[in-house]
């Protein structure tokens, strides 16, 4: 009798410890929760009491510069890096549901939490160093 897949299914891709799953689970579900808040925070910030006509670059510079800077340089590099955590998570779940191939399962989820870390860098070293991002540095470094 033929089956309804001309592929067989080749097995569950489990990885790490037999809770590795769970906790990942309630990563996810903390980390969710946590950019909700984090997001609406954000969003209600930046559109009622700054104002969507005031984002500019400068204003950003000034939020990072100014008596609060440490904070708003940590709450947005909490939101890169939960998001993108999160992200690169949700990403893995599809592409374990999706792609039942153990090598090409591999080279997905390795292309994408390369690319996200890629990312996360990127975001830090804009977060660290300010504004002006890499220039900024070069300046500090030559002047």
């Amino acid at each position: 009798m033929a089956t309804s897949s001309s592929r067989p299914y080749q097995g569950k891709i489990s990885y790490g410890a037999p809770n590795h799953e769970r906790k990942i689970w309630l990563f996810m579900r903390l980390t969710g929760l946590v950019m909700f808040i984090t997001v609406v925070f954000h969003l209600l910030y930046m559109h009622m009491v700054v104002g969507v006509e005031n984002i500019t670059f400068d204003n950003i510079d000034a939020r990072w510069s100014g008596p609060a800077g440490v904070f708003w340089r940590l709450f947005d590099a909490s939101l890169l890096f939960i998001g993108m955590a999160h992200g690169m998570n949700g990403a893995r779940f599809s592409i374990n549901d999706y792609v039942h191939n153990k090598i090409l399962n591999f080279l997905l989820t390795a292309a994408v939490f390369g690319l996200g870390l890629l990312l996360i860098l990127l975001g830090t070293v804009a977060i660290v160093l300010g504004a002006g991002g890499l220039g900024n540095l070069f300046q500090r470094l030559m002047g």
